[in-house]
Parts: C-alpha cells; sequence; structure tokens
C-alpha cells in the first residue's frame, strides 16, 4: 500500500507539479469559518423541499428557488449585475407610465437575474416520408408510415420540409482505415452531397472479421450514428436516412428502438438566439430501402459484400428517384433566469480578473423530462444532491467570500437550465457573459456533492489545467480528502464545460454517482451534511489560492498519453482505497 501510494504520488507530481509545501495565501480564515453544515441544512431544506417540485426550469416554483437564492446573495452584500432603470415622472394623464412599471420590475432581488427565453420543442405525429419514382412525365410516390415504417431522431426546433435528390454513402464513413472513404466513388471521385439526402448503413465495412483493421480500430465514428449524422451534416447534407446492415436479422425499426424511443420522442431545449441547424435523421425500415434501388440493379447486401471483400466504396446517387419528407415540432417557450452576484476584488488591479464559482439550482421536476424510470413519473424529484448540494454550497461560498474578500473578483452564478442541456451556462457563456471571459482566470462548479463516503471526492478538469489540479491539493490539505480525477465524460456533462470549450481552466466537484440518481428518491434525508461541508470548504479554498496568487491558472489539454496515466493512476488508487476501507470494516 505504502508503495503504490508514493508511486501515485510521483506519478502526480510528474504531471501536475504538485508543490505541496506551498503555503494558502493569508485572509482565509474568517470565511471559512462561515461554511457551516447548519446553514447548509437550512438552505437544501428548502431548495429539495416538496414545495418547490423538484424546481423545473421556466415553472413557477424554479423562480422561487431563485428568489430563495438572490435574497441570500443580497443579505450577504454581493453585488448585482444588472441596474435598476430611472423612475421617470409620470404625466398628469397617466395612471402610471410604462418606465414606473419597468422601475418596479427591475428592483430589488430581479437585479440578481440573468433573464432568457428557452424554447422547448417535441416532434410531433404530422412527420411524413415519402419516395418519389419519377419516369419521364410521369412519377409514382410511395408514402410510407411513421412509427412503422420510419422513425425520426431530430434535436432542432424549426419545422422542416424539402424534397432532394438521394445519395448511398455505404457506411457513411469518412477518412476510414487505410484511406477508406465513403464519400468518394469507385474512381475514387468526390460525391457531392450538398443539400441531397444521405443514406448510411449502421457498422462499418468488415464488421464480422475480427481481425479486420476496422474493428480493432473501435472508432466511434464508425459505430456511433450520431457521429455519421454530424459528418453528413458537415459535408451539406439536408438529411440522412439510417438502415439497418443486411449481415443482421434486426427487427423493424419500431421493434428495434423501442427501448430508445423516449429519445426519439423527448423535448428538446434551446435558446432561440443560438438555434443549432440541425438535421433530421430517419431509421428506416428495409422496404423503404428496397423501394429506393429497385431498378438500379443494384442490391444492398451485394454492395457491403463488394466493400467488405475490395475495402472500396460502393457510394452512388440515384438519378430518377427523389425523397421527399416533413418534420413537425410543437413548441413552446419556458421564462428562466440564471441568478449572479458579484464580490468585489481588493487589489486595485487584479480586481478587473474575475473567478466564476457556480452550481445549478434547477431539476427536473415531476420528471416529465429527465426521469430515470417512467414508472416515477408524476412524482416530486426534490433533486437534493442533484443539485441542491451545490447550490446550498455555492451560497455558503458566496457569505465566505462575502466576509473574506479576495484581490481578485468572484462571481457567483446559480445556473438555470442545467437538466435542460446545460441550456443556462450556455446562455451565459455563449449569449451574454456579463463580465469579459478573457478576464475570467478559472471557473469552480459544483454539481451533486452530497452523498457518498465522506473521505472521497471527484475532482474534473484534470486534462485541461495542471494548475487548478496543483491549486486544489494545496487547498486540500486543510479539507482531507482522497481525491480522484477520473470524472470520464462528465467532465463536459455539468455547468463547466462551457467554460473549458472557451480555454478558462475549469474545476468540477463531484461526489459520485448513487442509485438515486434522477429518481423520488433523491431526498434530503440522504444527503451527507459533513461531506457537503467539507466540499464547500475545498471549493473555497481552491477559489481563494486562485483568486489571490498574482500568477493565473494556465489552460493546458493533456495528451492522451498523460490522460490515460492520469485515469489509470486514479482508479488503482481508487481500488485500493475502497479495499482498505472495507479491510478496515471487517
Amino acid at each position: 500500500m505504502i508503495f503504490s501510494r508514493i508511486k501515485f504520488l510521483m506519478v502526480v507530481l510528474c504531471l501536475f507539479g504538485i508543490s505541496l509545501s506551498a503555503q494558502i495565501p493569508q485572509g482565509y480564515e474568517k470565511g471559512l469559518s462561515t461554511i457551516s453544515k447548519k446553514e447548509l441544512y437550512e438552505s437544501l431544506s428548502y431548495l429539495a423541499s416538496d414545495s418547490l417540485k423538484g424546481r423545473p426550469t421556466g415553472s413557477p416554483e424554479n423562480l422561487a428557488a431563485a428568489k430563495f437564492i438572490a435574497e441570500k446573495f443580497q443579505s450577504y452584500g454581493l453585488k448585482p449585475l444588472f441596474q435598476s432603470p430611472k423612475k421617470v415622472q409620470k404625466k398628469d394623464n397617466d395612471d402610471e407610465s410604462k418606465s414606473d412599471i419597468q422601475a418596479e420590475s427591475q428592483s430589488g432581488l430581479d437585479l440578481y437575474f440573468q433573464k432568457f427565453n428557452l424554447e422547448q420543442s417535441k416532434i410531433n405525429d404530422n412527420c411524413t416520408l415519402s419516395l418519389i419514382d419519377k419516369n419521364g412525365d410521369n412519377s409514382i410516390t410511395r408514402n410510407y408510415s411513421f412509427k412503422n415504417d420510419f422513425l425520426v431522431q431530430s434535436f432542432g426546433s424549426q419545422s422542416i420540409s424539402a424534397e432532394a435528390q438521394i445519395v448511398f454513402v455505404g457506411y457513411g464513413i469518412d477518412k476510414g482505415e487505410n484511406g477508406y472513404s465513403d464519400y468518394v466513388d469507385e474512381q475514387g471521385k468526390v460525391i457531392d452531397v450538398k443539400n441531397k439526402i444521405v443514406i448510411l448503413l449502421e457498422g462499418f465495412p468488415q464488421e464480422r472479421d475480427p481481425k479486420s483493421a476496422f474493428s480493432k480500430a473501435k472508432n466511434p465514428l464508425y459505430i456511433n450514428p450520431m457521429r455519421k449524422i454530424d459528418l453528413a451534416f458537415e459535408k451539406g447534407a439536408i438529411a440522412v436516412l439510417i438502415v439497418n446492415s443486411p449481415f443482421k436479422n434486426d427487427p423493424p425499426v419500431n421493434i428495434k428502438y423501442e427501448k430508445a424511443m423516449h429519445n426519439f420522442e423527448r423535448d428538446n431545449f434551446s435558446i432561440p438566439d443560438l438555434n443549432k441547424n440541425e438535421i433530421p435523421a430517419f431509421y428506416v425500415n428495409n422496404n423503404v430501402l428496397d423501394d429506393i434501388l429497385s431498378g438500379s440493379n443494384k442490391n444492398v447486401k451485394t454492395l457491403c459484400e463488394e466493400i467488405d471483400k475490395t475495402l472500396k466504396p460502393a457510394s452512388f446517387a440515384m438519378q430518377n428517384k427523389m425523397l421527399k419528407f416533413q418534420v413537425n415540432y410543437d413548441i413552446q417557450f419556458l421564462k428562466t433566469q440564471n441568478v449572479l452576484g458579484l464580490v468585489e476584488g481588493t487589489d486595485p488591479v487584479l480586481k478587473n480578473e474575475f473567478i466564476v464559482i457556480g452550481a445549478h439550482y434547477d431539476h427536473v421536476g415531476l420528471g416529465y423530462h429527465g426521469a430515470m424510470f417512467k414508472k416515477d413519473i408524476g412524482r416530486i424529484f426534490n433533486g437534493a444532491d442533484d443539485n441542491a448540494s451545490g447550490t446550498s454550497s455555492i451560497i455558503e461560498i458566496a457569505e465566505a467570500f462575502a466576509k473574506s474578500p479576495a484581490k481578485r473578483s468572484v462571481l457567483f452564478i446559480a445556473f438555470t437550465g442545467e437538466e435542460n442541456a446545460m441550456m443556462g451556462s450556455r446562455y451565459y457563456v455563449k449569449d451574454q457573459p456579463l463580465l469579459p471571459l478573457d478576464k475570467t482566470v478559472a471557473m469552480f462548479n459544483l454539481d451533486m456533492v452530497g452523498r457518498n463516503a465522506t473521505d472521497e471526492l471527484y475532482v474534473g478538469g484534470a486534462f485541461y489545467s495542471t494548475d487548478l489540479i496543483k491549486i486544489a491539493q494545496r487547498a486540500n490539505e486543510k479539507v482531507g480528502f482522497e481525491l480522484f480525477f477520473n470524472t470520464g465524460i462528465l467532465t463536459m456533462a455539468s455547468d463547466q464545460a462551457f467554460f473549458i470549450r472557451k480555454e478558462i481552466p475549469s474545476l468540477f466537484f463531484f461526489s459520485g454517482m448513487h442509485d438515486d440518481y434522477h429518481t423520488p428518491e433523491d431526498k434530503i434525508e440522504k444527503i451527507n451534511f459533513d461531506k457537503t461541508e467539507k466540499v464547500a470548504k475545498l471549493a473555497f479554498l481552491s477559489a481563494w489560492i486562485t483568486a489571490n496568487e498574482n500568477e493565473k491558472p494556465k489552460y493546458k489539454e493533456a495528451s492522451v498519453e498523460q490522460r490515460s496515466e492520469i485515469v489509470k493512476e486514479s482508479l488503482n488508487r481508487h481500488n485500493e482505497f475502497i479495499s482498505n476501507k472495507k479491510k478496515q470494516n471487517n
């Protein structure tokens, strides 16, 4: 055990340059002492109460939670980032001028709100797909049945209809093994798919051969249909048809994708000003493909066998056939808000730089969007851990910084819409950053920090800033966690993601998954308040160090080899940690 601990420490020192003797800048003690389990419990009790009905974005209960957070910020003296408009003199014939109404709406707690609209869209049942077979002046149209012959997956929000030429692109792979590409024809000429409808197969060439270079590569570009759809979109296609491999005896699409149907039918969320263009993906039965290929002297099984044999593409454009489709959405708009408060820095120069500390305060309401299990829909999802725990923590950290201001300014953001594709942080970073992003030195995010063992904690962001990991290690000397860095894809699954994409060094504090995630059982009775207090103190101290040292943490992506080493060592140490705890308990 001792040898492996030393080995791990040497790896971390090598990768991150951690100096374990560095001191925490003075002045933190008063702020640290304000972080208490009692106040965490009081905030969490309200945020996770039945009265807030799971705090879904756009709901009155979500707004009530926002007001609660704003009241806390206001009571600690945090500065709002919006200003109340000046009142104007009322005219004699006015009962109440518009400016008076606006002034009232912008008073008090409202000044802490960054308001925006969220667009909620869902594919409705009025979707159509038709094949038009043209023969001179005559044409035959075949109409297909939605949810029988085809399903639709799309993350857009604007209804779309089109009629376009069809291009068969094999497996839809570009830059594959040994230069293989389905976006060229047999002669190696690039096939133009711009403004056309692409047909592609699931899977990859030589899929049945485990010795194939494609099988050995295990590349998600070969397996994940979404990656293929994105590629077709990049090349200008307006829609994609996805068909089963002829070498598999797959059932009809409505049966094959029965368990994934909720993903096809789920609500999509977007910010109107930031609407991303999306192309629809049609998952079709073999009869649709048979109709498309009829009369072309081509057979999909023969085409695939030839690809497998030669590893040459068999892509081509259909000359006399067109596809026509219509995808419609049901749309509604939700009004919502982030909650922001600023603690100004004390240094005349450094106060113009900012640390962001964030947590999302929304949850999934009654589970109509986001429930882990359909059987729970209609019950209250209190979201005590996810993420009343993180929200209560940043309220405590805000008080700590208010009592002990740092050299740099600290901006606190309680994000809405995290459960809706992280729309709150997306809006702040991409649409309305209220403080300059190029002056934002670092971001610390707390999401689900109230469960599992008291002495262990996951920290995401290790792949993007060695300096911040070093800072977290220094802060942890006063807190005493066993820190693990193997958060995997979760690093990009919470509100720190958009800051990282802007190359802002960011850390993500996370206490680990549990069986109550996105269920009604995520209740306050299961919160480990000793741990939550420790996490809040660790986050405060990490931010304190960052906000007080002259040198800024650098954004630096770790190499593939470094990432692998970080994860490997962290996993090994975690397994050893769990094993030792079991021995102690026996």
